[in-house]
Order: structure tokens, then C-alpha cells, then sequence
């Protein structure tokens, strides 16, 4: 027990933060999103996914995806990965910052990097799993200070190809 003391300590410093400035950029995102991606090999695939995500720093995020792609006849595939997200510090940029969608607090413009596996169930009763890897771009846009978000983005990776969507959600 003892050795999982400092462990649970980091656990419960980043989640539970003693100041209100750092409880504000810690915060826990919840977001749900709808996806079309190329998950099968006969065409497009329709996609649901979930996302947890917490801001540790400034401009790195950390969390989970889970999605759900099928395309309602021959072709599932379920998920899960973790990610790391870096917002781009456009709003530091003179000539950017006067522009609203540069300026944007708590989001912006991103680049995320995905690493998870890819479980796929076929007509026959087999499921085969594959390593994930993409590559996410997008922008959040924040509303109602921040509560609340909206973000398209684009995709490209391993097994999918390339997928494009809308996650919404809140911070809680």
C-alpha cells in the first residue's frame, strides 16, 4: 500500500486541485460526436463516439475516445484509444489575436495524436483486432464561458484512412 501512496497523490493532485485558477484549467471534458469515416473496405462507415479529456497544461490535453463505426449491414468496429492534443498558440501571434477565432479561450485550433486498437466484427463470427494510429486536426469553439463546446475535425490513421465529424460536450 504504501508504494502506491505517491501515485495516488499525482491522481489526486491533477484531478483535485487546491486553487480555483488551476480547478478552471483542469477541468474534466465530457463529449459525444457523431463521425463518417472509411472504416470498411466496401465504403463509409456512420460513427458514435464518447471522449473523456483533462487539461493538464496549458496547451496539452490528455483523455480517451471510445467510438462505435458500422455501416449498418456487414461491418462494426469498436474503438477505444487514448490521445494527446497540443492547442496551437495562434492567439500569441500580433497579427492573429485581434481575430476572434484565434482568440479563443479554453480551445482553438488542434493537432492530436491517437493510439489505441481497432476491434472489427465482419458477417462471419471471427473479430479481429488491429493496432490504431491516427492523426486528428480540428478546432474547439467554447461556449457560455467555456461550459460548454462544439468541435469539427478531421482524421487520418490506421485502420480508417481518413473520418471527419462533430463532437459537442460540457466541462464538469
Amino acid at each position: 500500500m504504501r508504494k502506491n501512496l505517491p501515485i495516488l497523490f499525482l491522481i489526486f493532485s491533477i484531478f483535485f486541485p487546491t486553487d480555483k485558477a488551476h480547478a478552471q484549467s483542469r477541468a474534466v471534458q465530457l463529449g459525444f460526436g457523431l463521425e463518417g469515416n472509411m472504416n470498411t473496405a466496401h465504403g463509409g462507415a456512420f460513427g458514435r463516439s464518447i471522449s473523456v479529456d483533462v487539461q493538464l497544461f496549458p496547451y496539452i490535453v490528455n483523455g480517451v475516445i471510445l467510438t462505435i463505426s458500422d455501416d449498418f449491414e456487414r461491418f462494426t468496429a469498436i474503438e477505444p484509444e487514448i490521445f494527446a492534443r497540443y492547442y496551437l498558440p495562434l492567439n500569441r501571434i500580433p497579427l492573429l489575436s485581434e481575430k476572434a477565432l484565434f482568440n479563443i479561450k479554453d480551445g482553438g485550433f488542434f493537432v492530436q495524436g491517437d493510439l489505441g486498437v481497432s476491434i472489427d466484427m465482419g458477417l462471419s463470427s471471427n473479430v479481429t483486432p488491429r493496432l490504431l494510429g491516427g492523426l486528428t486536426t480540428g478546432l474547439r469553439y467554447p461556449f457560455k464561458d467555456g461550459d460548454y463546446y462544439v468541435e469539427p475535425f478531421l482524421k487520418t490513421g490506421y485502420p480508417f484512412l481518413f473520418g471527419g465529424g462533430l463532437r459537442f460536450g460540457c466541462k464538469f
